[in-house]
Formats: structure tokens, C-alpha cells, sequence
């Protein structure tokens, strides 16, 4: 088992022992975007909740899940009691989801023990371990963790000047039909295509019945690319969310020179730029 997941069986464990570690539910509701799933309030023992959409985005950005600037994450983790040095398992509600954006958000944040529970709830749900319903109160600390600016995110213009002088390869999470247009987006006011010079890797391909590949079979996909551990890669996808599951993959095999474009697709759309 990587360093990076943890199972469902060593996480019963980890939660036995004296210092168990803190749980961080990163679940996002229903909507068009995700897939749907039951939301009856089951959720791990233990666990807090890691609110993307409204505490851990910048709300006054245009794009949704948009990184929240620094001071805002800073105070989000610790209303959370989160300290920089904690060990820290996260997790969602689809099995392999949003969960990887709250990994990338905290390890690029500093975060040195973070770990993705592979299978997620579904997974922990059908082994019948042990639920809670509801989340538990966190326990706010005094101060807040001195976190590290997020040096992995790429910028707009990044991405467009890296049409005409690449410096890295674009990899888009979304699904084929929507990478090549002929399928439409799940946001109605977007138009479906590609960034110019952008390969399509669909995060369901690292993934198989909600758990990730093993590191051999996401190295052998991401080579088939044309990619090498060597390449800096840059993730994206619709708004920053399944980007963050290639992040994780990638890592899972070994690559190490990576970024995201956060705004992904709908930041590219809205601002006018064209399609490959």
C-alpha cells in the first residue's frame, strides 16, 4: 500500500490506537457534475467536515473550487484544528472523487501525513464498518498552522503561452466525448472541445470500482500517453476536481514534476479562448 492511501482495514487500526488521526470527510453534494449517490448523513467516526465548495474555495472567485488565497485556508484549517504536523486521512462519499482535491489542497498547503482512504465510503460501507451519523465538532486551534503558498498552480496565461512554447503537457481528466466536443458539458453554458496541445488521460481510467490502479497499471496508462516520469505534467479537468485525482495517480506512479491549471475548462471557456 503506497504511502499516499490507506486502506479501509489499516484505517480501523489507526483509529484504535492512542493518537488516532483526524478524519476529513472532503464530499461534495449532488449535482449534475458528480456522480449521484445516497446522502442519508452516514460518514466515518470521527470525521470533520471539509467543506470544498464553501470553506475550502475562494468565494469571490468567478470559477467554482477555485483555490482560497492563502490567509482564508490558513484560517479554514484552523477552525478545523488542524495542525501542520497531524496526521490526516481524507475521504469522500463516491469512493475515489473530491477526495484527492482536499490531499492536493492540504500536502501542497504543507501538510507533510496526509492520506487518501482508498475506496471511501463505499468501500468502508461494504466491509460494515463502523458509521457515525453526522459530522463531529472540530476543536479549533489558537493559532492557525503556518501553511506554504500553493507553487503548483499554473495560471491562464501559463496555459495559453505553453501553446506556442510548451513547458509542460496538458492533461485533461475530463471524459473523451467532452475532451473532443462531440459531447456536451455538464454545465449547459459551456461549449465541449479541448485546450490546443492537450492530451486526454479520463480519470475514471486510474481508477477501477471506486480504488485506484496499482502504481504498475497508471504508470503503463500515463505511458501510453507518451508520458515519462520525466515530463512536467499539468493537470486539468471541468473546474479542478477530477484534475486532482490524475495529481494523485501520477504520484502513485512515481512522476514528480506536476502542476494543475485550477480554472481548467471553465475558466479556458469563459474567457474567451479557443478550442482545440
Amino acid at each position: 500500500m503506497s504511502h499516499i492511501l490507506i486502506s479501509a482495514q489499516a484505517l480501523v487500526e489507526r483509529l484504535a490506537s492512542p493518537l488516532p488521526p483526524k478524519i476529513l470527510d472532503a464530499s461534495l453534494p449532488n449535482s449534475p457534475i458528480a456522480p449521484f449517490v445516497a446522502e442519508d448523513g452516514r460518514t466515518l467516526p470521527g470525521a470533520l467536515a471539509f467543506d470544498i465548495e464553501r470553506v475550502f474555495s475562494d468565494p469571490s472567485a468567478p470559477f467554482p473550487h477555485t483555490l482560497p488565497a492563502l490567509a482564508s485556508l490558513r484560517e479554514a484549517c484552523r477552525q478545523l484544528g488542524l495542525s501542520i504536523d497531524d496526521e490526516i486521512v481524507v475521504f469522500d462519499n463516491r469512493g475515489i472523487f473530491s477526495a484527492p482535491r482536499a490531499y492536493w489542497l492540504l500536502t501542497q498547503a504543507g501538510f507533510t501525513n496526509v492520506r487518501l482512504l482508498d475506496g471511501g465510503l463505499p468501500g468502508w460501507l461494504a466491509q460494515s464498518l463502523p458509521v457515525q451519523q453526522g459530522y463531529s465538532a472540530p476543536t479549533p486551534l489558537a493559532t492557525p498552522p503556518a501553511l506554504s503558498a500553493n507553487e503548483s498552480v499554473v495560471s491562464i496565461d501559463d496555459v495559453e503561452a505553453n501553446i506556442a512554447t510548451p513547458r509542460f503537457t496538458l492533461v485533461d481528466a475530463r471524459s473523451a466525448g467532452r475532451f473532443s466536443g462531440e459531447a456536451p458539458e455538464p454545465r449547459p453554458e459551456l461549449a465541449s472541445g479541448h485546450i490546443p496541445g492537450a492530451c486526454n488521460l479520463p480519470f475514471p481510467e486510474v481508477l477501477e470500482n471506486g480504488y485506484f490502479k496499482s502504481p504498475e497499471a497508471i504508470a503503463r496508462l500515463l505511458h501510453e500517453r507518451g508520458l515519462s516520469p520525466e515530463d512536467h505534467l499539468t493537470f486539468s479537468c471541468g473546474s479542478g476536481i477530477t484534475a486532482c485525482i490524475l495529481w494523485v495517480a501520477a504520484e502513485l506512479a512515481g512522476y514528480k514534476r506536476l502542476s494543475l491549471f485550477d480554472g481548467s475548462w471553465t475558466a479556458w471557456v469563459m474567457s474567451g479562448r479557443h478550442a482545440g
